[in-house]
Parts: C-alpha cells; structure tokens; sequence
C-alpha cells in the first residue's frame, strides 16, 4: 500500500511505500495506492497505479479523456486551485535560501486563463489497429497515445494534425513540429527523406508554412514563396511584430508570454543600456528597447510591423549560441529601427565580457539547464538590475545563489504559470545590488 506525499516538479508524486519513496505519475498527496513498481530510472524507483484504494480529497475527474495514458498533461487530476498552489510552491521552496528579507512575491493565478492556450507542439507518429496517427508519448515511454483532440492545443493545430493524419503517408516522416503564431503557422516534418506532398496551405484563415528537418538537423522550405510569420509583443503601450523562423524558440503560450514580457518592462523601468544573454530571437529585449522609444518619442503610434523610426530609445546588446535566432534577433532590430548589436557566442563557455559589462538591466533566459556561468561573472559584468528567467525552478534558485554570492539581492519573484496542466512553471527574478 502506498501513501501518496507531494507533487514534485516535472508533475510525478512522491510516494511512500513501507518507507520506500516511489515516484509515480497521475497520483494526488492524499491517495492510498495499490501500486505495481517499474523498476529503477535516473537511479530513482517508479511505480504505476493498480488500483487507487481511497482518493484524495483534491483528486478531481480529468478533464482529458486520455489523461491516464498522455504524457503531456501531468497535473490533470487535481484543480486548477491546487495547480496554482503546487506550482506556486516549487518556486517558493525552490528560493528560500536566496531570500534575505521580505521580498515582492507573485504566486501562480489561480485559473487558467485560456484552455486551448498551446501554440507550440511536437507529435510523434504511431500506429494501432485503427492505422497512422500523431500523438504525445505516454510517460516513461516512446510509445504515443492517439487522441482524438487535445484539450490545450489551440483549434488550429488540432486541425493541422487531422489533416497530416487523413492526407500523408505516414512513412514519409517521423515527427512534426508546428509553431502557431500571430499571422501563420510553421508545419515542420521530421524525416529522412523530403515528403513528396503538402495537404494544404491554409486551415481556415490560418497560413500554413510547410518546412523538411532531415536528421542533420538542417531545415528547408517545401514550397515557395516562403512565408513570414510573426509574434505580436506588448511595448509599453503600443506593440512591436517580430518575425519567428521555423527553427526558432517561442514560449507555448502566446497570452502567458505576453505577460511576461509586460513584467520585464514593469521590473526594468526606465533603461539606455540592455544586456539579453541567451536572447534567442530578441523576444525580451526588442519589446522593453521599443518601450524606451516610445518613452523618448521616437514612435507615437502602434507598431504592427515596419519600421518605428527611432535611434533615440535604448540600446541592445545580446548573444545566442543559434546562429539562425541571432540572424532573427539582428533583423528584427533593423526591422524595428532599433539600435541593437547581436553576436553568437557560447554563454557556458568563456566569451567577450565587453559589450555587457554596465547595462541598465540584464535579462537571462537561459535553457533548462540554466546560467551558472555567467551569474558566476556578476562582479565583472556589474549590471544595476538583472531579471532572471528560469524554467527550472531549481537552477534558477542555484544561479539566484550565486548572484547573492556575487553581491546582488533578489527583490521579486514570480511564478508564471505558463503551462497550464503540465508539470512545469516559469519562473521570474528580479535582482539588484545589495
């Protein structure tokens, strides 16, 4: 019999088992299990559900109709209240050795603003009695489990995948990215060979941009001409369109992204010097240094797209390791008419302090994995505010303890909720010097 403790980031339960701690997925704190172990992975026991003898007070009906089998939504059996309260919780816990005093703290909303809030996908292929099909693995698997329509995907890419599904021969590819933005939508196959046919260009009033991945990882369009499409950003209160490649990053949900983006803004104030470090495509950067034009009346009006006509704003300097967002970032800039200089640069290895050294606000977003090395550089790279973006929670708090090592005090924090149902938040920090 297995007592079910505490949700863990990533979305499995702990579970103890005659003093044993399972890890097991679908379980609510508060279950009494009958569970089957599956043996050891990353050196931790996983166990699977038999029977749930005597449920949770917090466990609620999913509201997916596969929820038992997906892997994608780790969190669907318990409400949107306790999501909150869970996730809010894992960024608290995360940082309390970094906080000294009181500080401005943001726990996760309660609901869920929008359900179908995905933009962002990848589909693996299957095969069952019923024939091809794409789904999401199910957990601790590479099997995919087919579903009929995905509850958080938006309508159009649940339209793009019944129409891979009904009109391509499924051994012509392996996986399928798609990215829904502002204005269109990147199809991108991942196969060997080039598919040979392209459905359609449009779903409804959705632009459809058809894209091959071979498996040296090299992009290409399948028809031409190509299209661009782009990501509509808050700036201050008017707004810039920045164009997104099919090989760059993106947050996988737009409204959430657009959130963060204002907190940036709010916790950056006034700024002339910008520092982005892993800046991907100038999501966080562009957005704030266009604020800083309109504040110094370079622009006046909404900015859809085309140029803003102001050198006056702030300047933005920023590096990726990918190549291709760092071209983006660079003609996102010149597209905006804003003064910015991006370079590619290995940011976990040693790279050129120089132009980063004294800006207003730096912002990190690094990847999963985090920016121990560069917070490690705070003394030398001496920013008056870094804003910290991090999607582990605990490498973030491990960076956050490096910057107090390197003299800065973190003076906010917020857990933005950017994947509703799944085991993951987002997590911001503001810092400044003690």
């Amino acid at each position: 019999m297995g007592h079910a403790e505490k949700i863990l980031p990533g979305g499995e339960t702990l579970v103890r088992v005659d003093g044993e701690s399972v890890l097991v997925a679908n379980a609510v704190p508060g279950d009494v299990l009958t569970l089957k172990l599956s043996g050891k992975r990353r050196g931790v026991q996983r166990g699977e559900i038999i029977e749930i003898e005597r449920p949770s007070r917090q466990r609620v009906t999913p509201p997916c109709p596969v929820a038992n089998e997906c892997g994608g939504c780790a969190l669907q059996f318990v409400s949107q209240e306790h999501q909150a309260i869970v996730k809010s919780n894992w960024v608290s816990d995360a940082f309390k050795s970094c906080m000294d005093g009181q500080i401005d703290w943001t726990p996760a909303p309660v609901q869920v603003n929008r359900q179908r809030y995905r933009r962002r996908v990848r589909w693996f292929v299957g095969r069952d009695e019923q024939g091809f099909y794409l789904g999401f693995y199910a957990p601790a698997s590479h099997r995919p489990v087919r579903h009929a329509d995905c509850m958080v995907l938006s309508p159009a890419l649940n339209g793009v995948r019944h129409i891979i599904e009904d009109g391509m021969n499924p051994d012509a590819i392996d996986s399928v990215q798609a990215i829904e933005l502002n204005d269109g939508m990147h199809v991108i196959l991942e196969a060997e060979r080039c598919p040979e046919n392209i459905p359609v260009d449009h779903i409804g009033s959705v632009a459809l941009q058809w894209w091959w991945r071979n498996k040296q990882q090299i992009t290409r369009p399948l028809h031409k001409p190509v299209q661009a499409f782009h990501d509509l950003l808050p700036a201050g209160r008017t707004h810039v369109s920045l164009a997104v490649g099919p090989d760059d990053f993106v947050q996988g949900q737009d409204e959430g992204n657009r959130e963060l983006i204002a907190q940036i803004q709010d916790w950056a104030g006034a700024v002339n010097r910008i520092a982005d470090l892993f800046c991907g495509i100038g999501n966080l950067s562009l957005p704030l240094a266009a604020t800083m034009d309109v504040q110094n009346g370079a622009q006046t009006d909404s900015q859809i797209g085309g140029k803003t006509g102001g050198k006056a704003g702030a300047h933005v300097y920023g590096a990726e390791l990918n190549a291709a967002s760092v071209r983006a970032a660079s003609k996102n800039a010149k597209q905006l008419g804003l003064n910015a200089s991006f370079e590619v640069a290995n940011l976990f290895e040693s790279f050129d302090l120089e132009p980063y050294i004294g800006a207003d606000v730096l912002i990190l977003d690094p990847p999963r994995r985090g920016a121990k090395r560069v917070c490690s550089l705070m003394s030398r790279l001496l920013p008056k505010k870094i804003i910290m973006i991090s999607c582990d929670a605990a490498a973030g708090a491990r960076d956050g303890m490096i910057l107090k090592q390197q003299g800065y005090r973190l003076k906010a924090l917020r857990a933005l909720d950017l994947f509703p149902y799944a085991g993951h938040v987002e997590t911001m920090s503001l810092w400044e010097p003690d």
